[in-house]
């Protein structure tokens, strides 16, 4: 590895988007990673976000941090307020507070689909509606949980953080990634997919597109596709390859 590559962190490096982005960015970046969860090494770190010592602590023993990719979070849609709130909402801020401290340039912030869940309606089942209306970064927020709602709370959170500290913050609402990358387990997944191809490339631009700030969602090129993302493509250069029906044939 090249260490005069710009340093960046990966928080939740464990996770499905973690797992797809480290070995992709280590061509342009010096790659580290944080998570609560092992196997740990000298470039995987042990940290629990909602801990600020612990989080200022590892981004101490980087030195020159440039850039964070932050994802760590609890994911699930359904999680308790008590979950979300230490996770999602103290996490994320202490992420932010620690990169001001540390003078961090670029974070790109995994928000989520969930801050305008409720746009698709709301139990007994998440997103019950077959067509859904067509939603932009546009609309207002309309989360559909408490985990829509902490997602938004970090948004706010990277405005803030953008305007008064002049940390660019790039806040991706991203859509459905799979471990195994496969679109076909369900009609919604269909239009919400992004496929890890498209993943990499649309972090890859957020962490050099010109915007100080900006809202994205985070898709493959799929048909019926009811996110729209004209802005990445216009703002961000993103320029997906993938899309959801092209694989179905594919593997059909």
């Amino acid at each position: 590895m090249n260490t005069h590559q710009p340093k960046l962190l990966i928080t939740g490096i464990r996770g499905t988007v973690g797992k797809a982005l480290d070995t992709p960015l280590q061509k342009t970046y010096d790659v580290y990673g944080l998570d609560i969860s092992g196997p740990f090494s000298d470039r995987v770190l042990e940290a629990d976000i909602s801990r600020y010592e612990q989080v200022m602590s590892v981004m101490r023993r980087l030195g020159s941090l440039i850039y964070v990719v932050h994802l760590a979070a609890n994911s699930n849609a359904t999680a308790t307020w008590d979950s979300v709130l230490e996770a999602n909402i103290i996490g994320t801020r202490n992420v932010y507070e620690a990169s001001r401290e540390i003078g961090v340039k670029r974070i790109v912030f995994a928000s989520s689909n969930h801050v305008t869940g409720a746009y698709e309606g709301f139990s007994p089942h998440l997103h019950p509606q077959h067509e859904p209306k067509r939603i932009s970064v546009a609309h207002a927020i309309r989360p559909d949980g408490d985990y829509g709602v902490s997602k938004a709370f970090g948004e706010a959170l990277a405005r803030y953080y953008s305007d008064r500290w002049e940390i660019d913050s790039i806040c991706l609402r991203i859509g459905t990634v799979r471990d195994d990358d496969d679109p076909t387990t369900d009609p919604r997944t269909m239009k919400t997919w992004l496929s890890k191809r498209d993943l990499i490339h649309l972090v890859e631009r957020s962490l050099v597109a010109g915007p100080s700030f900006g809202i994205y969602y985070g898709i493959s090129d799929n048909k019926g596709a009811f996110w729209d993302i004209s802005d990445a493509r216009r703002e961000l250069g993103y320029a997906p390859q993938d899309n959801a029906s092209k694989r179905a044939t594919a593997t059909n």
